[in-house]
C-alpha cells in the first residue's frame, strides 16, 4: 500500500510525491506541515454534484443485477442498498479522459448536524478484519488504491483508468464494510459516498459526484420499504401516485363472493332448483348496468314463456 506525502513547491501549488519505501507508515495522515493542503479546502466535502471541466458525469450502476439479496439500486430514490463486504460495480463516465487525475471516495453524513463528523467503522466490524486498512468503512477492490485520512476523516483514492476499447465507462468495485445501523459506527445516521475527481499534480478538485447508500442485511426488503414510504422529491410522481390510489380504491370496492349457505334439511327443493343463483363479484361502478342487463334477460325469458304473441319477432 502506497501512501502520499504533500510537498509544497510554491505559494499556490501542492505536489503529491511518493515517499521512499523505508518511510512508509500505515495510516499516515496526508496533512502538510503548514495545513495548507488542497485536500482541506472543502472539508467536510460538498454534497453538490459538479461535472467540472472534464465532464465528470453522473455515476451509474447496472440495472440487470440478478442477485438482489446482495445489492440493488433504486431508480425511484436514486440510492444503493448493499450488504457488508460486497463489491458493487460503480461506472464512472467522463467526456474527456485525457486528465492526470484520481478518484477519491469519502463517506459523509447527509444530515447537517453530523456533516462535520467523520464516518467511522464500529469496533465489532473492524476488529474481525486483519487488513491494515480495517479502519476504512469504504474500500475498493483493485490495484493502486491508497487508504488515507485527513483530520480523522478516512477516504480511499484509486487511479483513474480510461475505459476499455468499445466501452464508455470505467468501473470501480466499491465495498462498504459496516452496517448503517452499527452502534459505534454510523449508528443509523444516513450517509453517502462523495466521489471526488482530483488532479494528481496539484491536488485540486476538478469534479464531484454523490452516491446515496445504505448498508443493510436485506437490501431488497429495505428498497421496497423505502420506495413505498418515500415522499417528496425522492418519491413517485404525482401521476403514478394518483394511478396507484385509483387501483387501490377499485380493489377495495370489489366484493368477494360469499359462500352459499346450504339449505336446511326441513326444506325440500324441486329438482334442478338448488343451483339457480350464483354470486359473482362485480365492481361497484358496474352494479347498476349488470342489474339492468339481468332484468332485460329475465323479462325476455318471461315473454317467451307466457306472452310469446307479444314479441314483434318471435323466435321459431
Amino acid at each position: 500500500m502506497i501512501l502520499l506525502e504533500l510537498v509544497q513547491s510554491g505559494p499556490e501549488h501542492v505536489i503529491l510525491q511518493a515517499p521512499a519505501p523505508q518511510q512508509q507508515e500505515c495510516g499516515q495522515s496526508i496533512l502538510a506541515p503548514d495545513n495548507s493542503s488542497a485536500f482541506l479546502n472543502n472539508y467536510p466535502p460538498s454534497l453538490q454534484p459538479w461535472n467540472g471541466q472534464f465532464g465528470f458525469m453522473a455515476l451509474t450502476l447496472p440495472t440487470d443485477n440478478k442477485d438482489r439479496n446482495k445489492w440493488c439500486y433504486s431508480q425511484v430514490r436514486q440510492k444503493l442498498y448493499v450488504c457488508p463486504n460486497v463489491a458493487v460495480p460503480v461506472n464512472v463516465m467522463l467526456t474527456d479522459w485525457n486528465c492526470n487525475a484520481s478518484i477519491y471516495i469519502t463517506p459523509v453524513y447527509k444530515d447537517s448536524r453530523y456533516r462535520i463528523e467523520p464516518v467511522r467503522r464500529c469496533y465489532n466490524c473492524k476488529i474481525g478484519q486483519s487488513q491494515v486498512h480495517a479502519e476504512h468503512i469504504v474500500q475498493v477492490e483493485g490495484e493502486g488504491c491508497q487508504y488515507m485520512f485527513v483530520n480523522d476523516r478516512y477516504f480511499v483514492s484509486t487511479p483513474l483508468h480510461p475505459p476499455p476499447p468499445g466501452d464508455v465507462t470505467s468501473t470501480l468495485l466499491v465495498k462498504l464494510m459496516c452496517l448503517t445501523s452499527c452502534v459505534g459506527g454510523p449508528n443509523r445516521r444516513p450517509f453517502c459516498l462523495v466521489f471526488t475527481l482530483r488532479c494528481n499534480l496539484t491536488g485540486n478538485e476538478i469534479g464531484r459526484q454523490v452516491l446515496d447508500v445504505k448498508c443493510c442485511k436485506c437490501p431488497s426488503r429495505d428498497l421496497l420499504h423505502e420506495e413505498k414510504t418515500s415522499t417528496g422529491q425522492h418519491g413517485k410522481s404525482a401521476a403514478e401516485s394518483e394511478k396507484l390510489s385509483q387501483v387501490q380504491t377499485l380493489a377495495s370496492t370489489i366484493s368477494v363472493g360469499q359462500k352459499r349457505k346450504k339449505p336446511t334439511s326441513n326444506i325440500k327443493l324441486e329438482p334442478a332448483t338448488g343451483n339457480r343463483y350464483e354470486n359473482v363479484p362485480v365492481p361497484v361502478e358496474f352494479v347498476s348496468k349488470v342489474k339492468a342487463y339481468v332484468n332485460a334477460l329475465v323479462g325476455e325469458q318471461n315473454l317467451k314463456q307466457n306472452h310469446r304473441a307479444m314479441l314483434p319477432f318471435p323466435d321459431h
